[in-house]
Order: structure tokens, then sequence, then C-alpha cells
């Protein structure tokens, strides 16, 4: 039986599970005491600007999912001792370390007994320690059928006549940790203007999530490379149980415009998935001008078997339901900040969304 091990593909990190599963929610073994405390500690793995620091990967919005084989990788500026944290409790890391461009990447291993759910990773090098919440969370099981929630356009910094993108992101995840999603996805325009106090409000807010988060940026969270700063990498994939995802980055839109070297990062994440049951696009937005080569690898060559995405602000339409070329069928869900999210179901059958719910009343 194999679990999950985070592998280098194309100079990324990719998060691959390949586990047998029961239907179990990974919640099971994480308390609500635990979250408090994990959050009171509140030290993200950042520098004082909220960039991140010795920690570059995982961290809350690309986490590592450990499975039945306890080990997962680390990508850190600098060689250090590592640890999980969870209610006080550390859990020593027996590490494998080797540089590697510039960077010291390293495989953990858990020791036996672990419990399941979310833990802080802990670095400590030259005096210094590096604190990353929710970073890494541990299952027993996989289930072969589940849901996982998207949230799309939240634009911290904006305004709108119901509230602030500060507390309507509030209320969303609300609604989230409420919900039966295994994982949530925040596909984009998570800032309005990318500016390092927007930056903090929403790092600061997304670590109220209860659940694993990924996240890819939007045309809103350019910016000076901030995105990149705070979060790491653009590309990577991640494997829940059976499910590959793809999580890709749009960049400027321009017309015909490629994606420099994503292209190839994208070209070896996609081989990477086609052991998968499904292969599943995340991306803020998506259009037929933009990245052809990059549209040929996803789309034509080997497709993915669904794509989602935000941007519209709204639903989309009858004739607005694949991408033109291939089958790869497409769900566009409305803003965050006009009260909506999405709740997506994956099984054997396929992977289905739902109507798009709204988590705030608007007039």
């Amino acid at each position: 039986m194999k679990g999950l091990i985070l592998k280098a593909v194309g100079g990324q990190n990719r998060t691959c599970l390949k586990a047998p599963v029961a239907a179990v929610r990974w919640l099971g073994g994480f308390s609500a005491m635990g979250m408090a405390i994990l959050l009171a500690a509140g030290a993200w793995a950042r520098e004082s600007d909220g960039t991140l620091g010795l920690i570059r990967s995982p961290h809350n919005g690309r986490p590592a999912l450990v499975g039945k084989t306890p080990e997962f990788d680390v990508v850190l500026r600098d060689k250090a001792d590592l640890r999980l944290e969870r209610e006080g409790s550390p859990v020593p890391l027996a590490v494998q370390w080797r540089e590697m461009r510039g960077v010291w990447r390293g495989r953990c291993r858990l020791p036996e007994g672990v419990s399941e759910g979310g833990y802080t990773l802990v670095a400590e090098s030259g005096g210094k320690t590096d604190r990353n919440v929710r970073a890494v969370f541990v299952y027993a099981s996989f289930p072969e059928s589940y849901r996982f929630a998207q949230l799309t356009d939240i634009h911290i910094g904006a305004h709108r006549e119901w509230g602030s993108g500060v507390d309507v992101f509030r209320k969303a995840i609300e609604t989230i940790n409420a919900s039966n999603a295994a994982f949530a996805v925040l596909t984009g325009d998570l800032t309005h203007n990318a500016t390092p106090e927007q930056y903090a409000a929403f790092i600061e807010i997304l670590d109220m999530i209860t659940l694993p988060t990924f996240l890819c940026p939007g045309n809103h969270d350019r910016g000076a490379g901030d995105y990149d700063r705070m979060f790491g990498a653009n590309v990577y994939g991640f494997d829940f149980g059976p499910d590959a995802y793809l999580s890709y980055d749009t960049k400027d839109y321009i017309v015909a415009d490629e994606w420099g070297d994503q292209n190839g990062e994208l070209e070896l994440l996609r081989r990477s998935m086609r052991p998968a049951r499904w292969s599943i696009g995340l991306t803020h937005r998506y259009d037929v001008s933009m990245g052809m080569r990059a549209q040929l690898t996803l789309f034509v060559d080997c497709p993915l078997d669904y794509l989602i995405f935000g941007h519209w602000h709204r639903d989309n339409q009858e004739g607005e339901k694949t991408v033109p070329w291939g089958a790869t069928p497409f769900t566009v869900t409305p803003a965050a900040i006009e009260g909506y999210w999405r709740l997506f179901e994956v099984s054997a059958n396929g992977v289905k969304p739902e109507p798009p719910r709204r988590f705030l009343a608007i007039p």
C-alpha cells in the first residue's frame, strides 16, 4: 500500500497520494480545541512583511496531505530542525536532506501512531524559529467519494454596499467550515490591489479555515511579484485519493500570450497525472486566446477531465460549458465578494458541480 509523497516535478512540488481509501472525513481526530490552539500560536511561516520565511513549502496555501505512507517533502531556504505541533504537543520528524538550486529539500517521515488532523510545521535554524499553521494534514484513509469547496474572486481590499472584502471573506469561511467539504480551493483575485496590507489581511483570515486550502493567483493578485513572495510556486499539483489536481496561473491578459517557464512545468505535471482517476484543473480564468502551447498540453494532447475557474463574476451559461477544442468541460463560479461559493462532488461517476450557493444575503 502506497501513501502520499511530495515529488519535485519541473522544479515544483507535487503532492501525490496513492492510498487505499474509505469514506471518512479528514476532520476526524482534529478537534475545534486543537484548531483554536494552532491559531492562537499565531505565527505565520513568514517574515514581518508577510512574505514566506525559512519554510518555502508546505504552507497554508499549499499544504502537504499525508496518507498511509507517512512521508512528505519540504522546501526550506536553509537546512533546519523540523517538527510538527498540535495542541502544544511536538511530533518529531526524521528528515533526509539534499541541497538543490539554492534551497534545501527534505523528505520528512512521521513516527508511528500520529493522529489524523491538521498540524503546524515548525523549523528551527540559526536561532530562528519559523512556524506554519495548517501546513500538514494527516489522514488514515481517503474517501472514494467526497466534496470540495470553491471560493473565487474574494477581493480583499474592495468594498461593496453589503460589506468589505474582509467581512465577506470571514462570512464565507464560516460557511465553508460548517460544510461537508474535504478541502477548499481559492481560485484567484484573493486581493483587490495586491498590496502587502491586503495580503496580510487575507492570510490572517485564511487561517480561520479548518480545511486544507489550495490557492492560485488571479489578475488582481499580480502587484510587484507579491503573490510569488507570499505563496511561492504558481504551478503545482496535488492528489486527493485517486484524483489529481493541477493548479496553474493564467498570468496577465495578453492575447496569445505564452506563459513562459510554466509551459514546461505544465507538460511535466500533466504527464504525471495520467494514472489518476480524474484530472482536474484549477485556475483563475480561461479564454481561448490565452497561452496556445499550454492549452494544447491541457486540452488537446492529454485533455484534463475538468476545469474550474472564476473571474467572470457570474455562473457559466449554456454554450459556455466546454473548452472549444477537445472535450474538457468547465465550471465558472460567481464571485465571493458578491456572496457566492460552490461545492463539487467527486466520485467514480465523475466531477459534478452543484449549483452556486449564497453565504451572504444581498438585496
